[in-house]
């Protein structure tokens, strides 16, 4: 399981990185993940999760001048707290 961005995530609900901090952090681990096969041993709900989670990330932007696809902070962590509360982990 992959506990590690997981708990990355959760952190990030809790309230203990900013967005920026979690968004680069979450990608880049999830990509190691994925790339040494961790992310393939996930069951079907929490692999689901945690790639959303992932497209939430790469939607974030700082800038007060992002797109309107593009997430806030607010909005990041709202829509990534949404995706947790649906596990039962």
């Amino acid at each position: 399981m992959s506990i590690t961005i997981l708990a990355l995530a959760k952190s990030f609900q809790a309230g203990r990185l900013n967005a920026d901090e979690f968004s680069n952090a979450y990608m880049e681990l999830w990509k190691f993940e994925g790339k040494e096969g961790l992310l393939s041993l996930d069951d079907d709900l929490l692999s689901e999760c945690l790639s959303s989670i992932f497209c939430l990330a790469d939607l974030y932007n700082s800038s007060p001048f992002r797109q309107g696809y593009e997430l806030n902070e607010i909005q990041l962590k709202k829509k990534v707290s949404d995706l947790l509360g649906a596990l039962d982990f």
